[in-house]
């Protein structure tokens, strides 16, 4: 019994120590792909055994640390991104946009996307709307699940975006967490009031 639970500590130290230099890989390196991330600082702490990786939840709060440590400017980046993140949503009203990925986590670097999903019934309507807008975009990898439906990146305000197109009825759906603009700006504003108060 003991020796289990020192086992578990010893475990749970690990995967602290893996998640924390992932953390620094992700920040300094600009990783943003936590699984290399989770690989990486694992090789160089010379942790092989698989089932000690962290979780994304385990980095990102490590993350979250490293950087109010370490990059206090981290804070009024996100909030930048944040804020472009509300135009390119208005922007794209008639397609209903959430937000998700990284810069609604929190742990956005400086070089983040800002990553949007759209539910539609026509896919090439939202490509005709940037057309008629003058906005240059391109198709980007989709993967395999939604292959009529594209993933449409382009920028604004020199900041990348990363448009997924997916079908109407896939919305009610459960998966990634999102938001919508309305939520976004009270994200915001509860960050600023934050600021203000420290």
């Amino acid at each position: 019994m003991a020796k289990n639970v020192l086992s578990e500590r010893h475990a749970a130290a690990h995967r602290a120590q893996i998640a924390h230099r992932a953390a620094k890989l992700i920040a300094e390196d600009h990783l943003d792909d936590f699984a290399l991330a989770k690989k990486k600082a694992a090789r160089q702490l010379g942790l092989d055994d698989h089932s000690l990786l962290p979780s994304n939840q385990e980095i990102e709060a490590a993350l979250a640390s490293y950087r109010a440590i370490y990059q206090p400017q981290h804070a009024g980046h996100l909030q930048a991104l944040r804020k472009t993140a509300v135009t390119v949503m208005r922007l794209l009203a008639p397609f209903s946009p959430y937000l998700t990925g990284s810069v609604l986590s929190g742990v956005a670097g400086p070089h983040s996307d800002i990553n949007l999903i759209g539910y539609v019934d026509d896919p090439k309507g939202v490509e005709l709307f940037l057309l008629n807008r003058g906005i240059d975009y391109r198709h980007a990898d989709a993967g395999p699940r939604h292959d009529d439906y594209p993933t449409l990146q382009f920028e604004h305000d020199h900041v990348v975006v990363r448009l997924s197109v997916r079908p109407r009825n896939d919305e009610r759906a459960r998966g990634e967490e999102r938001i919508r603009v309305e939520q976004l700006q009270q994200l915001i504003a509860d960050a600023e009031l934050l600021a203000a108060i420290r």
